[in-house]
Order: C-alpha cells, then sequence, then structure tokens
C-alpha cells in the first residue's frame, strides 16, 4: 500500500487537507465548494469536490456491480470535479487489501478500484464511504500559484464536514472551523481558477 504526505510539515503537501473556496471564486466547478487534497506534490495536486451533487444516482453506478445501495450515508453520488467525469473515486475509513487502494492519512483512504466500491457497500459496517465521479486536478505549481492569489483557504480535516454535514451546510461550516465568519471574508474581486 503506497502512503501519501497528510499534513503541511517539511513541504510534505496539504493532502489530507480541505481546500475551501474564497467568496470571490467565481468558477462555476468549484463556486462555495470545499475539496479534500488527496495527493499534493511538486508534480501537482488531485482533490475531490465533498459538496456538489452529481447529476448521476448510486443506483446507476451500482447496477453495472450487479448492487443495491445499503449502506446508512445518503446515496450520494459527489461531482468530485471537471476532469474524468466518468471515473468513480471513493474516500473511505477502512483500510483494505486492494489494487486501487491509498492511505492519504490515518484512517482516511482514497480508492478508484470497483471491488472496494464492491466491498464496502457489501461490509456496510466498516466506516464511512464518500464516492465521487470526476475530480479536479492541478498541474506543477499551479494550486501553490491559485493559494497565493487567495483563491482557496487551506483547512485541518474534519471527519463530520467530510462524511456527515449536509452538502449545503459544507463550506459555510468549514470556513467557520477555521475560526472565521463567512460574512467578513474580503472578496477581492471576482476570480476564477486558471
Amino acid at each position: 500500500m503506497k502512503e501519501i504526505a497528510c499534513g503541511i510539515p517539511a513541504g510534505r503537501g496539504l493532502a489530507g487537507k480541505f481546500l475551501i473556496a474564497m467568496p470571490g471564486l467565481q468558477d462555476p466547478n468549484f463556486e462555495k465548494t470545499v475539496l479534500f487534497v488527496c495527493t499534493h506534490n511538486k508534480s501537482g495536486a488531485l482533490g475531490l469536490v465533498i459538496n456538489q451533487p452529481h447529476m448521476a444516482n448510486m443506483s446507476e453506478v451500482l447496477a453495472p456491480l450487479g448492487l443495491e445501495w445499503e449502506r446508512p450515508e445518503s446515496p450520494i453520488v459527489f461531482h468530485g470535479g471537471p476532469m474524468a467525469l466518468d471515473r468513480g473515486f471513493m474516500l473511505y475509513e477502512t483500510d483494505l487489501d486492494y489494487p486501487g487502494h491509498v492511505r492519504i492519512c490515518e484512517h482516511i483512504y482514497l480508492g478508484t478500484n470497483p471491488e472496494i466500491l464492491r466491498h464496502l457497500v457489501q461490509e456496510r459496517g466498516q466506516g464511512r464511504l464518500l464516492f465521487a465521479l470526476g475530480y479536479a486536478g492541478w498541474g506543477s505549481g499551479q494550486l501553490e500559484s491559485e493559494l497565493r492569489d487567495n483563491i482557496w483557504l487551506v483547512g485541518a480535516l474534519d471527519r463530520t464536514i467530510l462524511f456527515d454535514l449536509p452538502l449545503p451546510s459544507r463550506w459555510e461550516s468549514a470556513i467557520r472551523s477555521l475560526g472565521v465568519n463567512p460574512r467578513y471574508l474580503v472578496d477581492p474581486g471576482r476570480s476564477s481558477v486558471h
């Protein structure tokens, strides 16, 4: 199992952190979004939007696997980002031994293998699960540039925000977790992600 650095120490990146869109970000893919950063290194970054629903439903995702949703979470398919919209990504809390299983940080894993989804749906009592279609990606230095331009706030992982809160409250809750009232954030001019 490959391990991805969790946290910021010693230049190890933002994997395991939230990116929270500033109010001025008007790109429709990212306006008022919260992303969970899965990988971040000198080659770039990959994250999943955790507060936008996808048009697809979980029944459509599970049908090719011959499965039905029987987990305690709401059967939400998340719009993980604008790249690879037909590819599934899972964030979950169960350590598994499957190809495509990557540890992001303590008890948070990323999976892309459909067999992981099969296992997590059938073994529904083992930790929480978030399923997304698509992802957000940044090339080398791109995320760092956006952070310098104040497009994103960086927040610590909060498992309740990641897995449990209703989608409409995740953005505001993520900002408030930083000790900031969203009403007082300055909009330095509407901006777009480049």
